[in-house]
């Protein structure tokens, strides 16, 4: 394969966030042939049925589920591990979707649970953080305090106090902001007296 064409191959994956399909390498010129002599060669991996990545580059298993799923939100127990806010040990990342968007079919062993929510509970508390040197979308601190009481089929309320707990402990909290949140689920005559009680 020529280096113009690996040059090509590069650009390509550089410019759709590390992972290109089938269609749009054909769209450029590459050919099943040349498909299968780069993953012969390990320069390309198959993620999933006409998905591939860069062999050379490690992506975290958080890195390829937002790359996978670009419309959604790192939540609940991600979110919790990545803020610090308890002492949790995820066995899946958690990422919040909009009720009517669809989520694509993942590969088998990337282990992602999707949580849906409302569009207004969706866009409420995103921030971008950085993740490996990837930007991604991910609730604030305090959106993150108020889904551990909104959803408490995946949350149970000890690890919920315990998240509101070490959020106020650290410090530098922004209790107005949590509130309105906690009005916006729906939570806030639950999440208020903790609150008064633990500042």
């Amino acid at each position: 394969m020529t280096s113009s064409k690996l040059l090509l191959l590069k650009e390509l994956f550089s410019a759709n966030n590390g992972i290109a399909t089938t269609k749009m390498l054909t769209e450029n010129g590459f050919s099943s042939r040349n498909l299968k002599w780069l993953l012969q060669q390990g320069t390309i991996e198959r993620i999933k049925q006409g998905h591939y990545i860069e062999k050379q580059r490690e992506f975290s298993d958080i890195e390829l589920a937002v790359k996978l799923i670009p419309v959604g939100v790192l939540c609940l127990f991600t979110a919790i591990e990545y803020h610090e806010l308890a002492t949790v040990n995820p066995t899946e990342i958690c990422i919040a979707l909009p009720r009517d968007a669809s989520c694509p079919i993942l590969p088998p062993d990337l282990f992602v649970k999707v949580h849906r929510m409302t569009n207004s509970h969706f866009e409420a508390g995103i921030t971008e953080v950085e993740i490996n040197g990837t930007m991604v979308k991910m609730y604030d601190p305090e959106k993150t305090v108020c889904d551990c009481f909104k959803y408490e089929n995946a949350v149970e309320r000890n690890i919920a106090l315990e998240v509101l707990k070490n959020y106020i402990a650290k410090g530098g909290c922004n209790i107005q902001k949590l509130l309105e949140y906690a009005q916006l689920l729906g939570k806030k005559k639950i999440i208020y007296p903790y609150v008064e009680a633990l500042i």
